[in-house]
C-alpha cells in the first residue's frame, strides 16, 4: 500500500512537471529568427521630436523631450542592442518610461532587457495580468500561429504603473494619453495619444498588412476591433499622424477605411451564416479582399478563416 502510495506520488509529480512546462518550440524559433535577421532598424523622422523605428518586430514610437526619451513598444529582448544602437542616432537622453501598447511578444519582449535597467514599464493592466502567466495565442485567423505559446515574464519584465481605462502623463510641454476601449486585438490594449503633437501609437489595434490579427484566446475580439478602430477615429482628426503597430504612417482615413472593411465582412458574414450559406459561399459575397503583406499568407485563405472566426466569436 505505501508502495503504491510512492509510486502515485512520483507519477503524478512527473505528469505536471510535463503540464508546466510549456512548449515554446514555435518561440524560440522566431526568437531565433530575429537574432539571426535584424541588424538594423529604419529610422523615420516624423518631426524633430518624433521617429519611429522599423522592422523586428512591431513599430516603436520615440518621443524626445529635453531631458528624456519616452519608448512605445520595444520589440525583442535579442535585439536590444540593435535598438539601443538605433535610439542613440537619434537621441542621447535617457529613457524615462517605456509604454506597452499590448502583452504580445514582438511589442514587448523587450521589456525583459529593458526592465533589468530599471527603467518602469506602463501598461493596461490586462496587459500586466497576460504578461504574468503562460499564454497560447489564437491561431485560426493566421494559422502560422497556431501552437505559438509565449511565457510568463519574469517580474522584473512587468509594467510597474497600470490603468483601467484611460491614463495621463505630462513630459515637458507633452500630455501623454493612453486609451484601453475594451476587447480588440487584445483584452489588454493601449492607444498612445501624444495630445500636442497630434500624434499617434495604435499598437496592433490598428495595422497596415491586411486583415489584423485578433488574439481570441487572450480577451481579442472581431466586433470589439472594428468598434475600437471607430474610437481610434474619433480621437483623431484629419491632421492626426498614426503609428500602427505594423506598417507604414497612416491617417484617420485609413482607419477609417479598415473599419469599414471589416464591418462589411462582419455584417455579411452574420447573414450568410444565419441564411445557412458555406464559407465560401460567404467570401464570394465579399467583393474585397484586403490585400496582404508580402510576408504574410495568401489573403484570399486568411479572408476565410476571418470567417471561420467571425461564426466562432458569434458562438461563444
Amino acid at each position: 500500500m505505501k508502495l503504491n502510495l510512492i509510486l502515485f506520488f512520483f507519477s503524478t509529480i512527473i505528469t505536471l512537471s510535463w503540464a508546466q512546462s510549456p512548449d515554446l518550440s514555435k518561440y524560440n524559433e522566431e526568437i531565433k529568427k530575429v537574432e539571426d535577421t535584424v541588424k538594423y532598424f529604419e529610422v523615420e523622422k516624423i518631426n524633430d521630436q518624433f521617429y519611429m523605428l522599423i522592422g523586428g518586430g512591431g513599430n516603436v514610437g520615440i518621443f524626445v523631450s529635453d531631458k528624456n526619451v519616452i519608448m512605445v513598444d520595444n520589440k525583442y529582448e535579442i535585439i536590444e542592442e540593435v535598438l539601443m544602437s538605433s535610439l542613440r542616432e537619434i537621441s542621447s537622453n535617457p529613457i524615462k518610461y517605456i509604454i506597452n501598447t499590448h502583452y504580445h511578444h514582438d511589442h514587448s519582449d523587450g521589456n525583459r532587457a529593458f526592465g533589468k535597467m530599471g527603467i518602469p514599464i506602463i501598461s493596461h493592466e490586462n496587459a500586466k495580468a497576460r504578461m504574468q502567466k503562460v499564454t497560447e495565442l489564437y491561431g485560426g485567423i493566421y494559422d502560422f500561429i497556431d501552437g505559438f505559446v509565449q511565457d510568463q515574464y519574469p517580474t522584473e519584465a512587468l509594467p510597474i504603473i497600470t490603468y483601467s481605462s484611460k491614463l495621463t502623463l505630462s513630459e515637458g510641454s507633452e500630455d501623454i494619453e493612453m486609451y484601453n476601449f475594451g476587447s480588440g486585438h487584445t483584452d489588454g490594449d493601449s492607444i498612445i495619444y501624444f495630445k500636442n503633437a497630434n500624434i499617434m501609437h495604435t499598437g496592433d489595434a490598428f495595422v497596415r498588412y491586411g486583415y489584423p490579427y485578433v488574439d481570441l484566446n487572450n480577451g481579442g475580439s472581431i466586433k470589439g476591433i472594428i468598434e475600437m478602430l471607430g474610437s481610434i477615429a474619433s480621437l483623431a482628426d484629419d491632421q492626426t499622424v498614426i503609428m500602427p503597430g505594423h506598417g507604414n504612417l497612416s491617417s484617420k482615413q485609413d482607419v477609417l477605411d479598415l473599419r469599414n472593411s471589416l464591418m462589411n465582412l462582419y455584417q455579411k458574414t452574420v447573414l450568410g451564416l444565419e441564411k445557412g450559406l458555406s464559407y465560401q459561399e460567404i467570401a464570394d459575397s465579399v467583393d474585397e479582399t484586403l490585400a496582404a503583406d508580402p510576408m504574410m499568407p495568401e489573403a484570399e485563405l486568411t479572408k476565410l478563416n476571418y470567417i471561420k472566426s467571425i461564426e466562432l466569436e458569434l458562438k461563444k
